[in-house]
């Protein structure tokens, strides 16, 4: 309780003293920090009632500090508009619906007011609140920096076999075997995240982030230190032996190196990624057979990586199946959060036994089943949409500025596949790192178009002298 305590009063503290001397726009990259680096055991019970997380004084705090400091400088975002704005009531409105038919309404209603209130009233805070395209690289910079502390704590996981976690209680988390591991499955690192699976998540996220930053690096102090970034961030997603995020970190980087023909120094350090990677796996053979070995076991249904590849096929037939005959329930599900109540039975691949679902390993069938195909339907157009737009803005603001949408867009795409194999939406660090990479991608080019109209009109006014 007094670590907790130290924690909350420290973290309140350096956000109120942000907002007070430097104003409420500084502390957006110390909020991404925060959110993501601290960890989900770091909380309080208050019995059965509520339970104060680390990242939810973080969130009240930054809640409150937009009302009393952020709208005092309305006048930067008066007339913007906030993209999705009505798709996101459309969406709530049906959290609402699928609230009130829920099987366990206290359970859905709680977890609707805490979704509302932790990512879309953020995102609404960010998308109003961010006012330069300074401010977006800070918070880029921030999360980058609170994934290299998360890093470095995975270091002391895998070497030390010391977790950050167990400074707080213990967390009975979603994904338990996840986070211990099993018998015969080489350790996994989870660092501050509440699995492996989800800081994997992360990373794959990051990633991207890093060499997009290392393409405006003007220091060698900075290069040193964001590749530093890079290599520790990729070893660490291989440590979390998480199939999902390796492959969305591949498809990431395939499509950034194949569309970013603006940039050519966002080639080259990929290039110069792929060598290394490569390096690594002729030097190091154990992470070569590795690999191999996962990709292996993971086509045999008769292991344990496939029998948990062919389970995900077997979640999304028990989802399909407890939705179908029932009109209501198809619609509007069975209410939020309420999958580990409904005792759903699968199919075991290495027995053919029917055995009761403990965990959703993925959440596009736990939207599914917790608030049916409408829902489901409301998930991927706010995903679909906050890409589109990237890919609009892509295509039409001009080089390089426009790289960092391409990096948004496939942010979303790579968040949205992983999806498919893990329970990672509105649940971690990374889905307030989805919400914050939406909030950036929505105002950024706007943002990136003034900049350049500014810097155009300066050049017109004062030109500088041409040279002979």
């Amino acid at each position: 309780m007094p670590l907790m305590i130290a924690i909350y009063l420290t973290v309140v503290g350096c956000l109120v003293a942000l907002a007070v001397t430097k104003g409420f726009e500084r502390t957006l990259p110390l909020f991404a920090f925060l959110v993501i680096m601290l960890p989900n055991e770091a909380r309080i019970y208050f019995v059965d009632l509520f339970v104060l997380s680390a990242t939810r004084v973080v969130v009240a705090t930054l809640i409150v500090l937009y009302f009393v400091f952020g709208r005092r400088n309305r006048g930067s975002d008066r007339g913007r508009r906030l993209p999705m704005k009505y798709l996101l009531i459309l969406y709530l409105g049906w959290c609402a619906v699928a609230t009130v038919n829920s099987i366990v309404f206290i359970t859905s209603l709680k977890t609707v007011i805490d979704n509302a209130l932790e990512f879309y009233l953020v995102y609404y805070i960010l998308a109003k609140s961010v006012s330069s395209v300074q401010t977006v690289h800070r918070i880029l910079i921030a999360s980058v920096a609170a994934l290299v502390v998360c890093c470095a704590f995975g270091a002391l996981e895998a070497y030390a076999h010391w977790k950050v976690s167990d400074l707080f209680p213990e967390v009975v988390h979603r994904l338990k075997a996840a986070v211990e591991g099993s018998p015969g499955t080489p350790s996994r690192i989870r660092s501050t995240f509440p699995n492996a699976i989800l800081f994997g998540n992360a990373l794959a996220l990051g990633i991207p982030w890093v060499l997009y930053l290392l393409s405006l690096a003007k220091t060698a102090a900075q290069k040193v230190y964001l590749w530093a970034a890079l290599i520790m961030m990729a070893w660490s997603l291989y440590k979390t032996v998480s199939r999902g995020p390796w492959l969305a970190l591949a498809l990431s980087l395939v499509v950034l190196y194949i569309f970013s023909f603006s940039q050519g120094s966002v080639r080259r350090n990929l290039a110069v990624f792929a060598f290394l990677t490569i390096a690594a796996l002729i030097i190091r053979p154990g992470v070569r057979d590795t690999l191999k070995n996962t990709y292996v076991e993971t086509l045999d249904p008769q292991s344990r990586r496939g029998a948990s590849y062919q389970s995900r096929y077997e979640l999304m037939r028990a989802g399909t199946h407890a939705l179908a005959g029932n009109l209501g329930r198809s619609l509007w599900g069975f209410g939020p959060e309420s999958f580990y109540y409904l005792g759903l039975e699968a199919k075991v691949p290495a027995t053919g036994q029917l055995e009761v679902l403990e965990s959703c390993d993925s959440a596009w069938v736990g939207v599914l089943v917790e608030m049916g195909y409408v829902g489901l339907f409301l998930v991927a157009a706010l995903l679909t949409k906050a890409a589109l737009i990237s890919l609009e803005e892509f295509r039409t603001l001009p080089r390089p500025a426009n790289i960092l949408c391409l990096v948004f867009m496939i942010n979303i795409g790579a968040f949205a596949f992983m999806m498919l194999s893990v329970a990672n939406y509105q649940y971690g660090q990374q889905t307030y790192m989805l919400w914050t990479l939406i909030a950036l991608s929505v105002v950024y080019p706007g943002l990136a178009k003034a900049e350049n109209q500014a810097k155009n009109g300066a050049m017109l006014r004062d030109p500088s002298p041409v040279r002979a």
